[in-house]
C-alpha cells in the first residue's frame, strides 16, 4: 500500500501514513489511526499522571496513603497492603459485555468499581519510597518519579538506572552526587549539566563529554580545567573557581542567567545520537531504525516512541516502556510484553487489549488489575473457545457503536482511550507539562481540570530571610516552611511554600550549593525548559564554513527537535564534528 495523507479528526490537520506504517498496522491487526501523531501523543500523556500525588485514605482499610488519585477522583484507592493481599481478586468485579452500549463507557464503569493501587511501584523497592510514583528496585526516593534501580534521589523525574545521591534533575542515568542535570549521564560530582555525559567535578556545562574540572563551557570533549571555554592550568583554574563563590545565592542567580545565554549562543548538533543507525528523533543510543522517537536505548524498528528504556522492538506509539515487542498505543508497560495494544501499566503479558494494571496475563480485553489470568473480558473469565468467539463480535460492535466524545471525535476499535474518560484531570498529567494549556483552553477542549491542584501551604519563613551563603544556614531551617519566590504567580503549579529535608540540607552543604528559594514544582518546570520538545522540524544545516568540506552554505537536511524560531546555530553531524572535535 502506498503512503496516504489523512486528516486528523481531532486537530483537523493533515498527516501522512507511510507504506511501512500500513504494514505495521496490518501485522498488529488494527486499522490505521485517525488521529495525527501529535494528537495521539497528547491523548496518551493525558492519561499519564507521573508527578502529582495526594494524601488520601485507603478506601478499604482506612489508613492514610499517598496516591496519584486526588481526593475527589471517583476511583477506589487502595494502599499497597490491601491491594497486594491474597484476599484481593480483581476478577470478582468482572461484568458481562453489554452490546447495547459502547465499549469505552463499559470500561470506565469497570474501572470505577475495581480498586486501584495508590501509587505505581514494584514490590522490590527497599524502603523510603513512600512519596515516589512509578518507582522500581530503588531505595530512598523522595518526591521523584519514574525511577529505576537508584538510591537517594530527590525531586527528580525519569531516573534511569544506577543513580545515587542526585537532586533536582531530569532524565539521567548512572549519575552520582549530581544536582540540576538534564539529559546527562555517567557523571560524578556535577551541577548544571545539560546534554553532557561522563563529566567529573564540573558545573554549568552544555553539550560536553568526558570533561573534568570544567566550568561554564560548551562543546568541550575530553578536557580538563576549562573555564568559560578557555583552557587554564590547574592552579589558574582553582583560583578562578574560588572567586566564583558558588555557595552565594545572589551570585548563583547570575551564573544561571549566564548559563542560559551560553546555551542559546552555542553551536549545536541537530540531534544527540550515539551508535544509532537510521534513526530520527533525539537522545537515541545503541538503536536501529527508530523514527520520530525520543529517549531511546537498545531498541529497533520503532516509531513515535518516547522513553524506551530497554529493548523495545517492532512497536509504534509508546510512552515510557521497558522490554517488549509488537506494542502499539500503550503507556508504561514492559517486562517482556508481546503484542500489547491500547494498554497502560501492563507487564509480562501477551495479547492484551484495552487493559491497565495487569501483570503476567494472556489474551485479555478491557481488563483492570488482573494478575496471571487469561481469556478475560471486562475482568470476567471465559473459556478459550468462548473468548475466541466473542472477541470478534466485540471488535465489530466497537466499530458499529463507537464512543463519540464532546468534540464529536469517534472512537472505534483501533483508537486509544478518549481524554475525557482519563482518570486524571489534564493539569495532573504529563500532557500539561509538554503541551501546557490554561484552564480556560483546557475546558474549551472538554478536558477535565482539577482546581485543588495548587496547594496553598503557609510559610513560616520568607525566602528573603534565608542567608545568602549556604555556610551560614543553620539546621534550624529544617523546622521552617519557606515561602516560594514565585508566590503562585507562575503557571508551574506552585505550592507557594516548601520545606527542606535533612538529607537535602546535608547535600547542599556537601556540594557547597546555595539553598533554593523556589518550591520543587517551580524548579521542575524551569528545568523542563532545558530539555527539548518531543517534536521534530525539517531544517537545513546552518554551517557556512568552507573548511567543513563544502563550499558556501551546507545543504544537508535533517529533522531536529530545535524549532526554527530557536536562537541556537544548528549543524549537521559532519559539520558539528568538524567544528567541535
Amino acid at each position: 500500500m502506498n503512503s496516504e495523507t489523512k486528516n486528523c479528526q481531532n486537530c483537523k490537520e493533515d498527516f501522512i501514513i507511510e507504506q511501512d506504517d500500513f504494514s505495521f498496522y496490518e501485522k498488529m491487526k488494527v486499522p490505521p489511526p485517525t488521529f495525527c501523531p501529535e494528537c495521539r501523543l497528547i491523548r496518551r500523556m493525558a492519561t499519564f499522571n507521573v508527578r502529582n500525588i495526594y494524601n488520601r485514605k485507603c478506601d478499604n482499610c482506612g489508613e492514610n496513603t499517598v496516591s496519584i488519585f486526588n481526593p475527589k477522583a471517583p476511583y477506589k484507592n487502595w494502599c499497597f497492603k490491601c491491594y497486594f493481599s491474597d484476599k484481593f481478586d480483581p476478577s470478582l468485579y468482572g461484568i458481562d459485555y453489554d452490546f447495547s452500549t459502547n465499549f469505552f463507557t463499559q470500561y470506565e464503569k469497570l474501572r470505577r468499581n475495581v480498586p486501584l493501587l495508590c501509587l505505581e511501584q514494584s514490590g522490590n523497592n527497599s524502603g523510603g519510597c513512600e512519596y515516589a510514583n512509578y518507582t522500581y528496585s530503588s531505595k530512598n526516593i523522595y518526591l521523584s518519579h519514574n525511577v529505576a534501580s537508584s538510591e537517594d534521589v530527590y525531586y527528580s523525574v525519569f531516573v534511569n538506572k544506577k543513580n545515587r545521591m542526585c537532586f533536582d534533575s531530569l532524565s539521567f542515568k548512572e549519575d552520582e552526587l549530581c544536582y540540576e542535570v538534564v539529559d546527562s549521564n555517567h557523571s560524578y560530582d556535577c551541577s548544571y549539566l545539560t546534554r553532557s555525559d561522563s563529566c567529573i567535578s564540573s558545573s554549568f556545562l552544555f553539550n560536553c563529554s568526558n570533561c573534568q574540572n570544567c566550568f561554564m563551557s560548551s562543546n568541550q570533549q575530553k578536557q580538563n580545567y576549562i573555564f568559560r571555554n578557555k583552557k587554564l592550568s590547574k592552579s589558574e583554574y582553582e583560583e578562578a573557581i574560588t572567586k566564583e563563590n558558588l555557595h552565594s545565592y545572589d551570585l548563583w542567580k547570575k551564573l544561571v542567567e549566564e548559563y542560559g545565554k551560553l546555551m542559546k549562543d552555542s553551536i549545536v548538533c541537530f540531534s544527540k545520537q550515539i551508535n544509532a543507525i537510521d534513526c530520527t528523533g533525539d537522545i537515541i543510543e545503541n538503536s536501529k531504525n527508530c523514527w520520530s522517537s525520543f529517549y531511546i536505548w537498545k531498541s529497533e524498528n520503532i516509531k513515535y516512541v518516547t522513553y524506551s528504556v530497554n529493548s523495545v522492538t517492532d512497536s509504534y506509539d509508546i510512552l515510557d516502556s521497558g522490554r517488549g515487542e509488537r506494542m502499539y498505543e500503550s503507556i508504561c508497560s514492559g517486562r517482556g510484553n508481546y503484542e500489547i495494544t491500547f494498554s497502560s501499566r501492563v507487564f509480562g503479558s501477551t495479547y492484551s487489549y484495552y487493559s491497565e494494571g495487569c501483570i503476567d496475563c494472556k489474551n485479555i480485553f478491557g481488563c483492570v488489575g488482573l494478575k496471571k489470568k487469561q481469556y478475560c473480558i471486562l475482568n470476567k473469565q471465559y473459556t478459550k473457545e468462548e473468548y475466541e468467539e466473542i472477541l470478534p463480535k466485540i471488535i465489530k460492535h466497537m466499530e458499529e457503536m463507537p464512543y463519540v466524545d464532546k468534540n464529536n471525535c469517534k472512537y472505534v476499535f483501533g483508537e486509544f482511550f478518549p481524554i475525557e474518560i482519563s482518570p486524571f484531570a489534564y493539569n495532573e498529567t504529563m500532557a500539561y507539562e509538554q503541551f501546557p494549556l490554561s484552564k480556560e483552553k483546557a475546558l474549551a477542549k472538554n478536558y477535565k481540570w482539577f482546581d485543588d491542584l495548587d496547594r496553598d501551604h503557609k510559610s513560616t519563613l520568607e525566602y528573603t530571610n534565608i542567608p545568602d551563603d549556604i555556610s551560614d544556614v543553620a539546621d534550624s531551617i529544617l523546622k521552617e516552611t519557606i515561602s516560594c519566590e514565585h508566590g503562585g504567580s507562575c503557571n508551574h503549579q506552585c505550592t507557594k511554600a516548601f520545606r527542606i529535608a535533612p538529607e537535602e540540607l546535608q547535600f547542599y552543604k556537601r556540594m557547597n550549593l546555595s539553598l533554593p528559594r523556589i518550591c520543587p514544582n517551580c524548579r521542575y518546570f524551569i528545568r523542563l525548559k532545558r530539555a527539548l520538545p518531543w517534536k521534530l522540524w525539517s531544517r537545513v544545516c546552518m554551517c557556512s564554513k568552507d573548511s567543513h568540506d563544502h563550499t558556501g552554505k551546507c545543504d544537508v537536511q535533517f529533522k531536529t527537535p530545535y524549532s526554527p524560531d530557536r536562537p541556537e546555530t544548528i549543524y549537521c553531524k559532519k559539520c558539528f564534528q568538524k567544528e567541535v572535535y
